[in-house]
């Protein structure tokens, strides 16, 4: 005699399917998870080593470009916003692009800007600005006059109309738009493979320097 199957309105069977649903996503979320974490382990050290003769300032004249890259960069104040922030980060954010965030905090507060224009939809970029200076008045459009800091995710020459001498632009996924970032009129440049910090106050001579981040 053939088992009985069991009807598909039996509710021992809708229990056990979704019981199959909510094991399949679960493992869904740890296969992501695990990929992030082999994926930065293995990009992260190699970006790492090609740039390891450009750490902390190795080589650099400039008293202004020193004290940025030892004073901004590379500092290691545990501010309190970072673990404020950092616990509602989702899991493909909680390494290197982490590190971005918590640069983007303490570039806000070592300038201290009274604008902060972000035309792109950034809101995690957003919240740790807002972080590091919760003064400044943060805008998606530019402004009538100067910017005093500007976040780009991507290329955008409209911004440059609005840089002035105490200007500084931030761009975001630098390695995708290296030479866009190259030919702008910025007088100091920073290189941090995914970030790019560009000023362009005219006191200073022209460089470009690459920073091991």
């Amino acid at each position: 005699t053939s088992p009985r199957i069991p009807p598909t309105n039996c509710p021992h069977r809708q229990k056990k399917h979704k019981g199959k649903k909510h094991t399949s996503l679960g493992s869904y979320r740890k296969y992501r998870y695990f990929c992030t974490q082999v994926m930065h382990k293995l990009t992260n050290p190699i970006i790492w080593f090609a740039r390891f003769r450009h750490r902390k300032g190795y080589g650099v004249h400039s008293p202004f470009a020193f004290r940025f890259i030892t004073d901004v960069i590379y500092e290691r104040t545990p501010y309190y916003a970072y673990a404020e922030q950092d616990k509602a980060l989702p899991l493909s954010m909680r390494f290197r692009k982490r590190k971005g965030l918590h640069l983007l905090l303490r570039l806000a507060n070592h300038l201290q800007p009274e604008t902060i224009v972000i035309p792109h939809n950034t809101h995690w970029e957003k919240q740790y600005l807002h972080n590091g200076c919760n003064k400044a008045r943060i805008l998606t459009h530019n402004p009538e006059g100067e910017i005093d800091l500007c976040l780009l995710t991507e290329p955008a020459d409209s911004v440059l109309k609005h840089i002035g001498n105490n200007s500084v632009l931030v761009l975001d996924n630098l390695h995708r738009h290296r030479e866009w970032f190259r030919n702008i009129p910025s007088v100091v440049s920073f290189d941090l493979y995914d970030l790019g910090i560009a000023f362009f106050d005219k006191q200073y001579n022209k460089q470009y320097y690459i920073v091991n981040f």
